[in-house]
């Protein structure tokens, strides 16, 4: 089976952002990024007068566009095996101490995955960093921050060109969150957004050229937060507040292009209803991120089996809110729970509860950031088996199903603290 997408190595790498924020208009191959940035266009739905042929994110079956929708955090690359190979999950990220070999544990774990998987680590340096065996030591944000941008931006890009040597193509991070709250401590580069700005910028900028796609977090800003995601459920600042200081790193990535963007579990004061993390919320994410702020790239959850997110729905419940919310990727906690996740959305798409058109949508986005575009007749037939044994599962989830899982997936996400 031929694989699609995201081409080893990386040819155009700034082109990957550029895609996106061009509403998928524009090809990377030959066009410049300075063609395909003149050719941004707004926020469009399908025309039903159209005389092109369907896109690849029409015509894959329900079942290969709900496992692109999600990817799911593995403590090492072999984990993901059965699932990339299945089409049940789009990607991986890793989480713990990764071991010197991990290139070819990559390569093998994605070898005979259907469509080119996303392949991501939380590299943040300091207290989050998982490739330090392979790639030697990387400093915290708040160490960065006592250095300038520029040192910053070279020291991670060099990091960036690094990893996707070993296979990757994603990074979660950097961190944008104003100050040091919701358990962050050392890892953001202070209190002061300006500061967080700069520093943000140009680290993006410098994932971006190195060959990676970076995927700034924790969307809305939990620096001022009340508790760690990993734990409980918190609160942040009302919208007001935040658009004052903690959203103003996140704008100007925004601005700056950045192609992702990561939500966190937390209440929003007179945002989010009561007790409904933002990953969750559609007046977050699709009113206020994507039609408020402009945002066109990809929005991926921050781990569904933290406890912020358990103590109100299961993985599978809790991926088909976010999505139905208007996130495109949902992120498990473990690949344990990709197949009843896989099942649950697989099912919310066929029987309508998931909204096509949307469904299509952030398709179509991951797709283009993985450098498919157009039809794909060809992949669509090879995919047309996803995931057929896996829909005999339960699908409509509960807020106590799956307990043993969402445990599970938990106390892994507590002692392998990041995203």
């Amino acid at each position: 089976m031929q694989r699609r997408g995201l081409s080893s190595p990386f040819s155009v790498q700034l082109c990957v952002a550029l895609v996106v924020l061009a509403a998928l208009a524009a090809s990377c191959t030959g066009t410049s990024s300075g063609d395909v940035a003149q050719k941004q266009v707004k926020k469009t739905t399908a025309s039903t007068t159209s005389t092109l042929p369907p896109d690849c994110a029409e015509v894959l079956p329900p079942s290969a566009q709900a496992g692109q929708m999600i990817m799911a955090m593995v403590t090492s690359p072999q984990i993901a095996t059965e699932v990339l190979t299945a089409g049940t999950a789009g990607g991986f990220g890793l989480k713990g101490k990764q071991s010197k070999d991990v290139a070819k544990e990559v390569a093998a774990a994605t070898a005979q995955a259907p469509v080119a998987a996303f392949v991501a680590s939380d590299e943040e340096g300091g207290t989050v960093q998982r490739l330090s065996s392979a790639l030697g030591v990387l400093p915290s944000a708040e160490s960065l921050a006592k250095g300038t941008p520029q040192e910053a931006a070279t020291l991670l890009e060099d990091y960036a060109t690094r990893m996707r040597e070993l296979g990757f193509n994603m990074i979660f991070g950097p961190v944008a969150d104003v100050g040091g709250g919701s358990g962050l401590g050392t890892r953001t580069f202070g209190k002061d957004p300006a500061t967080v700005t700069t520093f943000t910028d140009a680290i993006i900028k410098a994932e971006l050229a190195g060959g990676l796609i970076p995927v700034v977090k924790h969307w809305p800003g939990i620096g001022g937060g009340t508790a760690d995601p990993h734990v409980m459920l918190g609160k942040v600042a009302p919208l007001e507040a935040l658009k004052a200081k903690d959203l103003l790193p996140f704008e100007s990535a925004i601005a700056s292009g950045v192609p992702a963007i990561m939500v966190a579990h937390v209440q929003i004061p007179g945002l989010t209803a009561p007790g409904e993390p933002a990953s969750l919320s559609r007046a977050a994410i699709t009113t206020e991120l994507r039609e408020q702020q402009g945002f066109e790239g990809l929005i991926i959850t921050d781990e569904l089996g933290m406890k912020a997110v358990a103590s109100f729905a299961a993985q599978p419940k809790a991926a088909e809110l976010a999505l139905a919310a208007g996130a495109d990727i949902a992120l498990l906690s473990t690949a344990d729970s990709v197949p009843q996740v896989h099942a649950q959305i697989t099912d919310a798409i066929t029987s309508g509860r998931l909204e096509k058109q949307q469904v299509v949508a952030s398709v179509r986005r991951i797709l283009a950031t993985k450098g498919i575009t157009g039809s794909c007749p060809d992949l669509a037939a090879n995919l047309s088996s996803i995931g057929v044994a896996s829909t005999t599962s339960t699908t409509t989830g509960t807020t106590n199903s799956s307990s043993a899982n969402a445990t599970k997936t938990t106390s892994t996400a507590v002692t392998s603290a990041g995203n």
